[in-house]
This record gives structure tokens, C-alpha cells and sequence, in this order.
């Protein structure tokens, strides 16, 4: 599996939002991260998940995560953005 950093690009392997592909916002501890789509799940309210209920996916933002690292402020449309220029939530 790789490794859960701020900025990549993970699938729900569980739960209601099931195939539903969110960016990481947050890593709270060894088993769990924070969430954002963007559109469902706000950066005000990022989803807290287990690792074990997600497929983390090779791509990664860096700019949300450059942006997180210089502590600049990051709309739901920068994590949106990122999300379908992956090619993720197109439906």
C-alpha cells in the first residue's frame, strides 16, 4: 500500500461512499486520515476514515499539498479540480 500523505488521491473500499474517490486533507494517526471531495465532503468537514477501508491510489496533488505545506488556503474547487484532473468523480 502506499503511503497515506496529504495531497494523494484515494478510493472508499467501504461504507455508503463506496468507489467514491477523495484527497487526503489530513492524517489524524497510524490508522486513520481526513477526507475531502470537495462536493459531499467539505474541507470545513473532512470525513474521518480508517486506512484499512481505502485503496490509496498512485496519484498525487502537489499543489494542494505544497499549498497545506506553506499553510495557504485551499477552496473545495482547488480539491475538485484535482480530483477530475485525475480523472476521479466525473459523474
Amino acid at each position: 500500500m502506499n503511503e497515506p500523505v496529504i495531497g494523494r488521491v484515494c478510493t472508499s473500499r467501504a461504507g455508503h461512499d463506496k468507489g467514491r474517490a477523495f484527497l487526503i486533507v489530513g492524517v489524524c494517526d497510524d490508522n486513520h486520515v481526513l477526507l475531502s471531495d470537495g462536493e459531499t465532503r467539505k474541507l470545513s468537514r473532512p470525513k474521518k476514515k480508517k486506512l484499512t477501508h481505502l485503496h490509496i491510489e498512485p496519484p498525487k496533488s502537489d499543489e494542494i499539498a505544497k499549498k497545506f505545506a506553506e499553510c495557504k488556503e485551499i477552496l473545495d474547487a482547488d480539491v475538485r479540480k484535482a480530483l477530475q484532473l485525475f480523472g476521479y468523480n466525473n459523474g
